[in-house]
């Protein structure tokens, strides 16, 4: 039986400590080059799709997409090689005071970001979905005045996790993602993310 001295250096040796990091990683990598065999052609099927139809969307006139302007997909390199592509859209809010009397302030402007993340998952047959939603808020002044607090009153509106079956990667699925990332629903009311929601893991 090891002495607990040799336990304790053990356990503190950085090079312990690296050599099993990057040992779980490896094996997690593995566990997603893995799935990717598995599903990587339903996969990249339903991204291909996501791509496609936000081009479409940026593709409309000018003023079919005024509240948002466009929606942003990219691919990302990762540790885990996990094949993640990214989808963002955004919309400026403006308030103007309920007090107009106060004539130095203009008005809050809030920038409302969503995000949505799609990775193969560790997890055999299954997508990772990540799903964001922010409210960045900014208090406009006029000249002459201070400025309050960059970023006071930010706030999340969404935000969750979850691994869904790749076989629930439909078109109609996309379609409903667009919608979202068109602003057409709200988070709570679009049926994709109510789906995607039930597999939500902690």
């Amino acid at each position: 039986m090891a002495h607990w001295l040799e336990e304790e250096e053990q356990r503190h040796n950085p090079g312990r400590k690296a050599a099993a990091r990057e040992e779980f990683i490896n094996r997690k990598r593995l566990q997603v080059s893995e799935n990717y065999q598995a599903i990587g052609v339903a996969y990249v099927g339903f991204i291909d799709d996501l791509y496609q139809l936000a081009s479409r969307v940026n593709n409309l006139p000018v003023q079919s997409r005024a509240d948002f302007g466009s929606i942003d997909g990219k691919s990302k390199d990762s540790h885990l090689n996990n094949h993640l592509n990214i989808f963002s859209s955004s919309r400026r809010i403006r308030k103007t005071p309920l007090l107009r009397f106060l004539s130095f302030v203009r008005g809050k402007s809030f920038k409302n970001i969503r995000v949505a993340y799609f990775s193969i998952s560790v997890k055999a047959g299954m997508v990772d979905v990540e799903i964001k939603e922010n409210m960045l808020q900014r208090t406009v002044i006029k000249e002459g005045k201070a400025a309050p607090e960059s970023g006071k009153g930010n706030h999340r509106v969404e935000h969750f996790l979850a691994a869904v079956p790749v076989e629930f990667l439909t078109h109609e699925l996309a379609l409903g993602m667009i919608d979202w990332l068109a602003f057409k629903t709200g988070s709570e009311d679009n049926p994709t993310l109510n789906l995607i929601r039930k597999y939500e893991v902690s």
